[in-house]
């Protein structure tokens, strides 16, 4: 967009005036034509190592980058000279200056554009292709940059767009070209952009962290830089930006010079007066690898250090759920398909309204299990804090998936087949058994409705049924060894995520 280029220089001009406190201060401005540019990130060439790396290129193509290097070298040397003219000569020099740079910099283009247009082999025109896809040489647009091996600093939000929305260019020669959203090829794009100390900051879909779909992303980033910050964020009760724009997302930071790895943050929600705090309030921790593959693919866990210790204790120690679900029984537990201050999870499902008021089959999820007993330990894991923060550190915030909830650790075997000599056990497992069939019985006596699609849908509410889950909480937590500490801990982000929903 030339357009936003022009406002972004005209915005620092009126920047620069506004700091001054007299007219006696006025200095002639900086020419900003050579930092603020505009061109299509995904086409174009870096440096020549580069294309070696995306392109096989023809010896004709080889011999027209190296054309394009040379006279992005001279231009280089020549951009030193114009940066110090701005402040030492006059008028006429400068204006001298910068009409040789700008055909030293059109010159290298040039070559560089026909070198690509060999390399991808186009069909297309060469002016046609040019004036569609905007091809731009980072090597070639800032030269001296190029020079001192990149950039020290690269930051952006890419647009978040599906690849099968873009029609009027294709790109060549990415690594995480079957992701479907644009955003992770210009993630990798930036990337490539860096000197060897450089960092990078982007703003992306928090899709990145755990869609099977962005997984070449993921390995392509943690190869790429040795050390990455993950933080990421709600999309409410307020989200990053506003207006319509309501998107949930994730900030990746990265490092080239750092070997300290991966470090993560729990998902973070917040209010509008909560705003000011937020980044301030955001707290790393290094996930341990076991964390990193509990779900059904390799993912970067939304958690911190208050849960990262537990949780890896359960994974590495406790059965997930999905090893005593079976194909079919008549012992069967159903979940919402969506979620977002809580899982709904029922024996019996709440009604299902139509606009005419007669009942429908609701869409739920269903898990089925051998016998009773598992399933009721499966009831008191799944609606209760665990479960939930379980959710919050593997899923999208919304969608409530068989396979992240089948991931839970919760050990059902064991519990429900504890010996007769562990008399503490068993006295556990009693308790959340009878705990499972009064909630079953008080869940009917707090039915809510919600109007979805012109449909009635009914809810269980669970606020006030917090005292029973809270305790069986507190059993399962001693059931696999962990700490007072631990289930407190549980409990009060819990509470903090779902903005003062305790029982």
């Amino acid at each position: 967009m030339g357009e936003a280029v022009e406002i972004a220089r005209l915005r620092l001009f009126l920047k620069l005036v506004a700091q001054l406190e007299d007219v006696s201060q006025i200095e002639p401005l900086p020419d900003l034509d050579f930092n603020i540019k505009t061109g299509n990130l995904l086409v174009g060439i870096a440096d020549m190592e580069d294309a070696r790396r995306r392109f096989e290129s023809s010896l004709l193509a080889h011999e027209g980058l190296l054309a394009a290097e040379q006279a992005a070298n001279q231009a280089a040397a020549d951009y030193e000279i114009f940066a110090q003219a701005q402040i030492s000569q006059t008028g006429a020099e400068k204006v001298a200056g910068k009409q040789r740079l700008v055909a030293q910099i059109k010159a290298a283009t040039y070559q560089a554009d026909a070198a690509l247009h060999k390399m991808r082999t186009e069909t297309q025109p060469f002016d046609d292709w040019k004036k569609s896809h905007s091809p731009f040489h980072w090597f070639a647009e800032f030269p001296s940059v190029w020079q001192q091996g990149g950039f020290d600093v690269v930051v952006g939000n890419p647009p978040y767009i599906n690849k099968g929305n873009v029609t009027e260019y294709r790109w060549m020669g990415y690594q995480t070209e079957k992701c479907p959203n644009i955003y992770a090829l210009c993630v990798e794009r930036a990337s490539n952009l860096l000197n060897p100390q450089g960092r990078m900051a982007m703003i992306v879909m928090h899709n990145l962290c755990f869609s099977t779909r962005y997984l070449t992303a993921r390995h392509y980033l943690e190869n790429r830089f040795p050390a990455l910050w993950i933080s990421s964020y709600a999309r409410g009760p307020d989200s990053l930006f506003a207006g319509s724009a309501k998107v949930r997302n994730t900030i990746l930071l990265s490092a080239g010079n750092s070997s300290i790895g991966l470090h993560t943050t729990r998902l973070m929600r917040w209010n509008k007066q909560g705003f000011t705090r937020l980044f301030d309030s955001l707290e790393y921790t290094k996930p341990s690898i076991s964390l990193f593959y509990s779900c059904n693919s390799y993912q970067w866990p939304f958690i911190d250090s208050a849960l990262s210790d537990v949780f890896d204790r359960l994974v590495r120690e406790a059965e997930p759920i999905r090893s005593s679900i079976i194909s079919r029984s008549e012992f069967q537990l159903v979940f919402r398909k969506v979620g977002y201050f809580m899982l709904g999870v029922y024996e019996t499902p709440p009604p299902v309204l139509d606009q005419s008021g007669n009942p429908i089959a609701p869409n739920l999820g269903c898990f089925y299990f051998s016998q009773p007993t598992h399933r009721d330990i499966a009831l008191m894991v799944l609606a209760g804090r665990w479960a939930y923060l379980w959710w919050l550190i593997y899923g999208d915030e919304f969608n409530v998936t068989p396979t992240v909830l089948a991931a839970v650790p919760c050990d059902i075997e064991r519990l429900a087949t504890s010996p007769p000599s562990d008399m503490e056990l068993v006295s556990l497992v009693n308790r959340i058994l009878e705990l499972a069939e009064l909630l079953k019985t008080e869940m009917p006596n707090h039915l809510i409705w919600q109007l979805n699609a012109g449909q009635r849908v009914g809810i269980y509410n669970m606020r006030p049924l917090r005292y029973i889950t809270d305790e069986a909480d507190w059993l399962l937590a001693q059931a696999w060894g962990l700490t007072r500490e631990e289930y407190e801990a549980a409990g009060n982000l819990r509470d903090r995520m779902t903005f003062g929903n305790r029982g």
